[in-house]
């Protein structure tokens, strides 16, 4: 009996030891509801599986919004964010966001009504448009475009499934949903079914306007077909990325970065979008912000040239 307990005590002390050594860290994902979600999940499960010494727990804090305020709080350690949210928190006087990596555009498609007869965005001036789910990135982002634009009309703001209804009984003229692909979402495709939808895209000279009040909006082509008949159009994309602060140690954002490239493949298996897609070059092609230390030095050590406009501050001391 004494030998057991003395057995028992020493697995209990290896067991404290090894918990001691492991890591926590909450990782900043999305609402549960968001299609997005599960891939959040495969993240933080992906890099705990990888690097022994992490243990990485999705919290869910209602979206981007809420990520960049605790990020800055110091209440999460890393987190999902997109760039106009940096951009943000910049022009308030904070300097502290340091890039991980850039997983994909959330393409942002905008349509309209065949009855409505509106066939370029400044057809909905004085006309009915939903720019968004309330209170969402997404909404935000479609009225700071319609700002720079000068195009005003009737906003309809409301939750995603009311604008649906409000379109097919006509109540309003065209909306704007993300999508995660080059096709219309699964509820605005369905909608088409009965209610005809007509792409709404940018033209070169729309673009470059919004590009001088949002240097950092993306923009994404595309095809033809879309809805029957359609044309190749131009949309605009917000990026999906993960970054942390310049409070965490390079050597954790190194594992970071190490555990999500270790584990694309059950990332892939989440979010068929980036299936095929070299994560780490797509960061390094598209960033315009700086990449925390440790995730330069996991990108160099998988062979990859970090562009010297990414080095943080704290690298070129």
């Amino acid at each position: 009996m004494k030998l057991l307990s003395t057995i028992a005590a020493m697995t209990f002390l290896i067991a404290a030891g090894s918990a001691t050594a492991e890591t926590q860290l909450n990782m900043g994902g999305s609402t549960t509801t968001s299609a997005f979600y599960p891939y959040y999940s495969a993240v933080a499960n992906g890099i705990t599986d990888h690097e022994p010494d992490l243990n990485v727990t999705v919290v869910s804090t209602g979206g981007f919004s809420a990520n960049s305020v605790l990020l800055q709080e110091g209440e999460l350690d890393f987190g999902g964010i997109s760039p106009d949210l940096i951009a943000d928190a910049e022009e308030q006087g904070y300097k502290g966001f340091r890039v991980l990596w850039w997983t994909l555009p959330a393409i942002q498609n905008m349509m309209a009504t065949k009855a409505s007869g509106i066939t370029d965005l400044a057809g909905f001036e004085g006309n009915c448009f939903h720019p968004g789910m309330n209170g969402s990135s997404q909404q935000t982002n479609m009225l700071r475009i319609l700002k720079a634009l000068n195009i005003h009309p009737k906003l309809y703001m409301s939750d995603s499934t009311d604008a649906i209804n409000a379109l097919k009984n006509g109540r309003c003229d065209g909306q704007m949903r993300a999508t995660q692909g080059p096709r219309l979402d699964s509820a605005s495709a369905e909608l088409n079914l009965t209610t005809p939808l007509r792409p709404i895209g940018f033209t070169k000279a729309e673009i470059d306007k919004i590009h001088e009040t949002l240097p950092w909006m993306s923009f994404y082509n595309m095809p033809a077909g879309v809805t029957e008949g359609s044309e190749p159009y131009t949309v605009h994309a917000i990026w999906i990325g993960f970054t942390a602060t310049d409070r965490m140690d390079e050597d954790m954002a190194y594992q970071l970065v190490k555990g999500m490239l270790a584990s694309t493949k059950a990332q892939t298996a989440a979010l068929s979008a980036i299936n095929g897609v070299d994560i780490a070059k797509q960061t390094l092609e598209v960033s315009t912000y700086p990449l925390h230390a440790g995730a330069v030095r996991a990108y160099r050590e998988a062979g990859y040239q970090v562009p010297e406009r990414l080095l943080p501050p704290e690298m070129k001391n």
